[in-house]
C-alpha cells in the first residue's frame, strides 16, 4: 500500500466505493448496515454528491477506494446548518492515519464550501479506536443510546457526538 491519494468523490470511483462500503459493512462491527448498498443506488448517491458539491472524500490505493468520509447536510428547515458524518476504512489499511486525513478533508469542505456549522455522528461504543480519533478531532460526547444495537447476540451502545465547525 504505497502512495495513498485523497480525492473528492467522483462517479469514476463509485463502483469501488460501493465495494469498500460492502466490505466494511460485512465485518458486522463498524457500520449500522451489515451489507453494502446496490451499485446503482451508490452511483446515484455519488452523482448527487458531485452535483451538489457535498463533502465526500476517498482514500485511493491505485484506483481502489480503501477509505471514505462524508459530511452530508441534514437538509431540513431548522437543521440545515448540521451535517451527518459517515466514514470507513478497509481493514488492511487501518492504523495508518487514513481515517484522520479523510476526516480533516471532509470537515474543512463541509465548513468552507457547504457552510455547515456543526457535524454530528453516531459511533458504536465498542469502536474505541474511532471514538479516540473523533475526540482528538474535537468531537464532544452528546449522549448515548443504551443497548441500541443487538447483533449476533451482543448488545452495543451508540455514542452520539458533535462538533461545532
Amino acid at each position: 500500500m504505497n502512495g495513498i491519494r485523497y480525492v473528492k468523490a467522483s462517479e469514476r470511483y463509485a463502483a469501488s466505493y460501493c465495494r469498500a462500503v460492502d466490505s466494511v459493512a460485512r465485518e458486522r462491527t463498524y457500520l449500522a448496515a451489515t451489507v453494502g448498498f446496490p451499485e446503482e443506488s451508490t452511483i446515484a448517491f455519488v452523482q448527487n454528491i458531485e452535483r451538489n458539491n457535498l463533502a465526500q472524500y476517498y482514500a485511493l490505493d491505485g484506483d481502489s477506494v480503501v477509505g471514505w468520509c462524508d459530511v452530508l447536510p441534514k437538509g431540513f428547515e431548522g437543521l440545515d446548518h448540521v451535517g451527518v458524518l459517515g466514514m470507513g476504512v478497509l481493514a488492511p489499511c487501518r492504523g495508518r492515519g487514513i481515517g484522520g486525513a479523510l476526516l480533516r478533508l471532509a470537515l474543512e469542505h463541509a465548513k468552507k464550501v457547504n457552510g455547515l456549522e456543526k457535524v454530528e455522528l453516531e459511533v458504536f461504543a465498542s469502536n474505541t479506536v474511532a471514538l479516540g480519533m473523533y475526540q482528538r478531532a474535537g468531537f464532544l460526547r452528546e449522549g448515548e443510546r443504551i443497548d441500541a444495537r443487538k447483533l449476533d447476540g451482543r448488545y452495543d451502545n451508540i455514542i452520539l457526538m458533535g462538533k461545532r465547525l
